[in-house]
Formats: C-alpha cells, structure tokens, sequence
C-alpha cells in the first residue's frame, strides 16, 4: 500500500468510487454515511461502529474482507462527527494498512467509547488519539496483543482532558510493570467509575499492590471494580482489601473465579464490611467457598447496612448444612430478643438467581439490583430465603422479632414503671395492622393478638400503678372541671 497523506484522502473524498474501495455494497453504503455525517444510531447504542472480520448482523458493522481499503475507513473514521462508539473486531495484518488506518482514526474527535476484542494493538501508532480525543470517556480490551503497553502508560499521563470514566482490561495478560504504569496513569482520572482488571492470570503480589495504588486514590470516584479470574491468593486480596476501606464511592465489587482465595481471605473482608466502603454488590461465583469461607462472611457481616447482593454459585461453592445455619444465624439469630434485633437487616440476596441488561459495548453484561423473578432463589434452604425475603421490607426487624418471638418478656422493663407502657404501645403502632408482603404466616390479627398480649402482661405485672395512674387521671380531671365551674 503506497504511502498517502490526510490531503490526498481530502482531494478524492467527494469523487471517489466508495465501490471500487470496498468489497461489498454494504460497505460502501457504510462508508457513504461515514462520510455525510450520518451514521444511523440504533436502539442499543448511539452512533456505533463496528469493524470485524466475520458475519456480525449489528448496527453498523463493517465486515472487512479482501478489497476493502483500510486507508479509506480510517480516514472517514477520522473525519466523521457523529461517531460515538467504535468496536474493533479486527485489524489488518499488514503494517502499513494499519498505520494508514490509526493516522485516519487519531483525527477524530467524536468518539466516546472504543473497544477491542481478540485483536493486536500497538499503542504508540494510537496515542495520538488517546491524548489528543477530549471526549473519550470509555476504553475497553478484552483478549487483545498489547504491544507497547508503556505507550498505553504515557498516553493515559498526558492526557489533558481527565474524563475518562470506564477503563477495561480483560484477558490481555498484562505483566506487573505494565500494570504498574498504567496503573499510576490512572489515579489521575477524578472520573473514573468503572475499573475492570479481569483475567488476567499474572497479576501476583506486586500486580495486587499496582491494583491498590488506584482503587485507594482519593481522587477516583469508582463505583464498580472487578477483579475476577485473576487467580491472586488470600495476601493479594489482604493487600486488596486493605486498598478498599478506602473507596468511600464503591456500589460493586467483582471476585468471582479467583480460585485460590480460601477462607482464610475472605475473612480480610471483615475489614471492609465494617469500613466507611458503601459497597452494596459483592459478587463470588466460580469459587469453592465452604462452610469456613460462610462462616468468614457471615462473622464480617454482622453489624454491615450496605451490602444487600451476595452472588455466589450454590452448586459449586461447597457449601452444607452447616454453611447455610451461618447464614441463617446472620441473618436472624433467634437465641434472644437482643441477638434477633442485632441480625443483619439488609441482605436481600445471596445465590445466582439475578437480573443482567445486556452492555451494548460488548463488554461484561452489568448487574441490576432487585426485581427478582418470583423471587426464586435456586439452590438456598428456604430458611435462608424467608430472612432474605424479610429483608426487603420497611419492618424487617420487627418481623423478625414478631414471628420468632411470639412470648415478648416485657418483665425486664418494669423497672421504668408505666413510662415503658407507650413505647410498648407503639412500638406495635402502624405495624400491627401491616402485613408482611413477603411473609406468608404474619397476619395483621396475629400480631395484633401479640399487642394485646404484651400489654396484658405488663398490666397485670404492676396492677396497683395502673390503678394509681387511672385515680390520679381522674382526679386531675375532676379538678379541672371544678376549677371551671368556680370560675
């Protein structure tokens, strides 16, 4: 391919045959829009291109075969203003087809959202575009060659535009230096939301410590952070753990498929369940996590009122009876009133059983809390699932306390005499003739049953104050009327 500069593609723009640089009448009709500045939007994404090399029937897809002139695309790319989102399936083989390509691409500056997949990229041909594009807001690897991840590093530092809010590697095999660097290039970017280091299998002790540096940074804003398939062991994710307690804006956490993590790590999650951490996702799937890595969750989430997910595998995790009686005990201890009332309130799901939306970016599909279907919960003892379904109402401790204590022992509050009578009152106000939408057996005549009981039964524990309280009320009454009548 002969080498041709921005004021060549400039000259021929208008006159040149889109079909005698395409392969197909498809592509020329994409081209064609590329050119005129409209590029259709489709319903998932707004302005998307997608370049592959195989049959993908979605939006605006390029399928590049033989004939297709990569200079061309690149220079369109470049030029176009609508242009949103690209997805690189592909790239050419040839050294210079993608120089021409990536000088055409670096040009635009309209593009939000660029990802690549099972494709080899060098960098420093697409720093420009990196450092130059102020309106990049997503980037995205999955299964890419990366060749000159340093370039990655130095484009992401002098970048001047920090608006950069979702950053994606998965399955590139990063090494430790690389991930240092970029790493470091990171904490820069006040925005960033969404942080996905994902399979990457050598990430050890010193990749854990990169992973820090920026999930610590009190200048990011994250909001969800997955980690999973990195196979670090229980000290990657101590030092990881420790990094979180920090992250004041974290909703989602990811550690599913990391194998090696044992229960000996999970219970370093104790420090980040009782940290300022706001983290309400935690998701643990593909991992074998036994009966000690339950009772090491559900140890450091006594006294959590964040965490409302638990996303874990049943059929794989390794969990027994024993297991489950944790999360039982977790969720509504029964052993007293006290211990009933000091449970964990917030924990509405633990299993597989939820809701994904599809990521039009191609990326991993994103969790969307709540709205269970039937609220099924495949694989969790339904003494588990009861609490879990409590949970979800206003009144979770009262429920608790009303169905797992019927016999309240108002004995232990005489010592404040009738001052103690409309606090027992009401507490069962407003809740007494509430039922339990997900409770099966609470019924409003049941625990109104229990409110009239309560009170008999403190009544009757002190009669000769209830009788003194009703003669002084009388008499206070019979001297208002008589200072009326007086007056």
């Amino acid at each position: 391919m002969e080498r041709r500069d921005n004021n060549y593609y400039d000259v021929r723009a208008q006159d040149v045959k889109l079909e005698d640089i395409t392969s197909s009448a498809h592509n020329a009709k994409i081209l064609r829009m590329l050119r005129d500045d409209d590029l259709a939007s489709t319903e998932e994404e707004e302005g998307a291109l997608y370049i592959v090399d195989y049959t993908f029937d979605h939006g605006n897809t390029i399928f590049v075969k033989e004939g297709d002139d990569w200079g061309w695309l690149g220079y369109f790319v470049g030029r176009n203003k609508q242009i949103r989102g690209l997805h690189l399936y592909c790239l050419p083989e040839e050294e210079d087809e993608v120089d021409a390509f990536m000088e055409g691409l670096c040009r635009n500056h309209s593009i939000e959202r660029i990802g690549a997949r099972h494709c080899e990229i060098d960098f420093s041909s697409l720093s420009p575009f990196i450092v130059n594009n102020g309106n990049l807001k997503d980037l995205r690897l999955f299964h890419v060659d990366i060749f000159c991840a340093h370039s990655l590093a130095m484009a992401l530092s002098q970048r001047q535009h920090k608006s950069l809010t979702k950053f994606c590697f998965s399955g590139n095999n990063l090494s430790n230096d690389a991930l240092e660097e970029i790493s470091a290039a990171l904490t820069g970017y006040p925005y960033l939301e969404t942080f996905n280091v994902s399979e990457n299998v050598l990430v050890g002790a010193n990749g854990c410590e990169s992973l820090g540096a920026i999930i610590r940074s009190s200048a990011l804003r994250l909001e969800q952070v997955s980690l999973c398939g990195n196979d670090f062991d229980d000290n990657g994710l101590q030092t990881l753990t420790a990094a979180l307690t920090n992250a004041a804006t974290l909703q989602r956490l990811s550690l599913s498929s990391n194998r090696s993590i044992t229960a000996s790590g999970l219970r370093a999650l104790s420090q980040l369940f009782s940290s300022a951490c706001p983290v309400e996702t935690l998701l643990l799937e593909d991992m074998n996590i036994g009966d000690e890595g339950v009772e090491a969750l559900a140890d450091g989430l006594m006294g959590n009122t964040t965490l409302k997910h638990l996303v874990l595998t049943p059929d794989s995790a390794g969990i027994t009876g024993t297991g489950w009686a944790a999360f039982s005990r977790l969720l509504c201890d029964t052993s007293s009133i006290n211990n009933t009332y000091s449970s964990n309130h917030t924990l509405e799901h633990i299993g597989d059983d939820y809701h994904y939306v599809s990521d039009p970016f191609g990326g991993p599909k994103l969790f969307r809390s709540g709205n269970y279907s039937g609220g099924y919960f495949p694989g969790i003892p339904p003494a588990v699932v009861q609490y879990l379904k409590i949970n979800k109402e206003n009144y979770a401790a009262k429920i608790k306390i009303g169905r797992c204590h019927p016999d309240i022992p108002v004995e232990v509050f005489f010592g404040y005499k009738l001052k103690f009578l409309p606090l027992l009152v009401s507490w069962f106000v407003g809740f007494g003739t509430r039922k339990c939408s997900n409770c099966q057996n609470s019924t409003t005549r049941e625990f109104q049953r229990r409110e009239l009981s309560a009170v008999y039964k403190f009544i009757r524990g002190m009669p000769m104050l209830a009788v003194n309280g009703q003669i002084q009320m009388r008499l206070k009454s019979s001297c208002g009327r008589k200072r009326k009548f007086d007056e």
